[in-house]
């Protein structure tokens, strides 16, 4: 049987650590007998060594490379479609390194007419450092409560239709986190089925220390917002990011207010010790919530790292409530949505 041809697009921003891996897993993937089959890069204004590396893999015919100025990686993937010449686009992240088999196991999902695109499942890697194995745990965890369909497919490792993103158009390049949930959405509006396949396995490179984790949270957390702006009947979250996920960000918020509201009271000589309960309850309750999940991951896993979910995690829900502010004074402001605003390259 003839395989249809498959275009994988690579959005590269200073992705030098980890460019070779990736693209030798990327090629391993082809089935050289019946299968068309291209890797196109996009260097999204890269500072690193990361075009020097590119360079290299196109010399040797392996790759072909598109150059942007810096736009977001929404921009960069638009720019792979459209100069992708394949009936199957997958998009593999700059940091995800696809295991054998990825491509065998995904492909089948996106044949059908019915199915606007497919995700795979990011394995946890033991030996990555503890915050990074948190990260990988965390999302686990949310992928053991997914079926064969999901609401939410990521871009980082995931192939579509390209008849059904030119329907529904390509990726808003408004967005700098958040760009792959509003394609979702947009393709489930139009009819489009979306699967999970956890049979096609990737290892994702995570952030490996605590301030670059909770940078990219901030971001995200600040993503979700435009997303929900944008798609209001999401405010709940999605198949990835379920509603007792999306509760943290606005109960840290309530209680980081009722934190700094209670010496404030005390000053203007008020009642103040019931925020100051109120904050304590809020945070305790949260981090409970988050213990209990670090110790079935640990079980799960047999990683001690999970039971760091409660510290980590509490940090994480001050990143997106500090988020909701930034993102509220600059709507307040009356400023547009910017990719940068999020993904921090602009």
């Amino acid at each position: 049987m003839i395989q249809p041809g498959v275009s994988v697009i690579v959005p590269v921003h200073n992705g030098e650590p980890w460019l070779d891996e990736v693209f030798a897993s990327i090629l391993a993937q082809r089935d050289r007998d019946s299968q068309p089959f291209e890797v196109v890069a996009i260097d999204d204004g890269s500072t690193d060594r990361s075009a020097e590396i590119l360079a290299r893999w196109a010399a040797e015919g392996h790759v072909r490379v598109l150059r942007s100025a810096t736009r977001g990686a929404a921009a960069a993937m638009n720019l792979g479609f459209r100069d992708a010449r394949h009936s199957v686009i997958c998009l593999v992240d700059q940091d995800v390194v696809l295991r054998p088999g990825w491509l065998a196991a995904l492909l089948p999902a996106v044949l059908s007419p019915r199915v606007g695109a497919a995700q795979g499942y990011f394995v946890t890697d033991p030996a990555a450092p503890i915050v990074s194995r948190v990260a990988g745990m965390d999302l686990e965890q949310r992928y053991a409560a997914i079926g064969g369909r999901t609401s939410h497919v990521c871009t980082g490792n995931s192939a579509y239709r390209a008849a059904a993103l030119h329907e529904v158009g390509l990726f808003d390049e408004s967005f700098g986190y958040g760009y792959d949930n509003d394609m979702s959405y947009r393709l489930a509006k139009a009819g489009y089925e979306l699967r999970f396949c956890p049979e096609a396995r990737s290892v994702h490179r995570w952030r490996e220390t605590l301030g670059g984790y909770l940078t990219q949270q901030y971001g995200q957390g600040y993503g979700r917002l435009d997303l929900v702006a944008k798609h209001p009947r999401w405010f709940a979250g999605d198949a990835v990011s379920p509603s007792i996920m999306m509760l943290h960000a606005p109960l840290m918020l309530a209680a980081l207010a009722s934190a700094v509201a209670s010496p404030l009271l005390w000053a203007a000589g008020l009642p103040w010790l019931p925020c100051l309960r109120l904050a304590a309850i809020l945070v305790c309750g949260l981090a409970v919530e988050r213990g209990i999940a670090g110790v079935r991951a640990a079980i799960r896993h047999r990683d001690t790292a999970g039971l760091l979910f409660a510290p980590i995690h509490v940090l994480r829900d001050i990143a997106w409530a500090f988020a909701i502010v930034a993102w509220g004074v600059r709507r307040l402001a009356g400023r547009e949505r910017r990719p940068w605003h999020s993904m921090g390259q602009g």
